[in-house]
């Protein structure tokens, strides 16, 4: 299983310390003692486009060195504010481009995020920072949207059998080695079963269908976990009839998770769960924190969901 040596943190002066200390929280079991931090200071759009005014600096136990220009700068124990000043830079482009392009350009195996929280806006007239920061990055990026208290105890990984969701299940085992993993797969209704409903057949007849088809998934998860997820923590398994959006949000409250992990063939413009509203939900509204696994499949566009 792929180690993760380098860790990027993306904070924001919204939420002051949120991300900081769930690293402080990951780097013991990742057994990391150095991390990258990158904060936005402010974001403007002009005539000629978007930019960023940012810093970039490398957190080593105590030592701290601040990146201008792509040179490291070291920063004494007494920093002064006029120093500071010289570590900010501004680059084209918006926030997620910059947290994404920093990723790409240190090789970061995991990107570090602060969740917007509950927006006040409904979601078609907002700004969708966070699902532009996992669009661009290609390695896992985690959302932080709870305060930390502890590590990860309680784990929901959604799976449609497919690479993406393997990798984001690996991804997860890495962050939560002493976790309880449930894997969860939602299925849609057949359409034999939606054809029942329209001509009103019993209700027990419609029941032993749906039973029936989520029975022949579940067998399926089975063996995808037994075969290619052996290595992973033992968890339970659950196969649900509905809406993705539902059963993972229903499979996490039963569960108590305190993170759910999604695939990156769900993150894509043209997924099933893009179309449910699934993504907007979990990345801007989400009681919980939720890992997205990294991209190393070139485009998604004829993959499966992780879902």
């Amino acid at each position: 299983m792929r180690r993760i040596n380098r860790i990027l943190l993306a904070i924001h002066q919204a939420q002051p310390g949120r991300v900081e200390l769930r690293a402080s929280l990951l780097g013991p079991q990742l057994d990391i003692g150095s991390f990258d931090v990158i904060a936005v200071k402010r974001a403007c759009t002009g005539m000629r486009g978007a930019t960023t005014t940012f810093s970039h600096v490398q957190v080593d136990g105590n030592r701290l060195s601040a990146l201008v220009d792509g040179q490291p700068r070291l920063l004494g124990a007494g920093v002064f504010p006029d120093e500071l000043e010289n570590v900010w830079t501004v680059q084209r482009g918006n926030p997620a481009d910059v947290i994404a392009g920093t990723a790409e350009r240190i090789g970061a195996d995991l990107t570090l995020l602060a969740g917007a929280g509950r927006p006040a806006l409904p979601q078609w007239v907002r700004p969708a920072r966070n699902a532009d920061v996992i669009r661009l990055c290609r390695s896992p990026v985690l959302l932080v949207h709870t305060e930390p208290r502890d590590v990860y105890r309680s784990v929901v990984v959604a799976t449609d059998f497919s690479r993406a969701s393997l990798s984001a299940a690996r991804t997860a085992a890495l962050l939560a080695p002493a976790a309880r993993f449930v894997f969860v797969h939602a299925c849609p209704l057949p359409g034999e079963l939606m054809m029942m409903r329209e001509l009103e057949l019993p209700v027990r007849a419609i029941r032993g269908c749906q039973d029936h088809s989520a029975a022949a998934v579940r067998r399926r998860l089975d063996e995808f976990v037994d075969l290619f997820l052996q290595d992973l923590p033992a968890g339970e398994r659950e196969v649900h009839v509905g809406r993705p959006c539902h059963v993972i949000e229903e499979c996490a409250q039963r569960h108590d998770a305190d993170l759910v992990v999604l695939g990156r063939g769900a993150t894509h413009p043209g997924a099933r769960l893009s179309v449910s509203k699934l993504m907007p939900k979990l990345l801007d509204e989400g009681r919980r924190d939720l890992l997205v696994g990294p991209d190393h499949f070139g485009d998604d566009t004829d993959r499966r969901l992780a879902a």
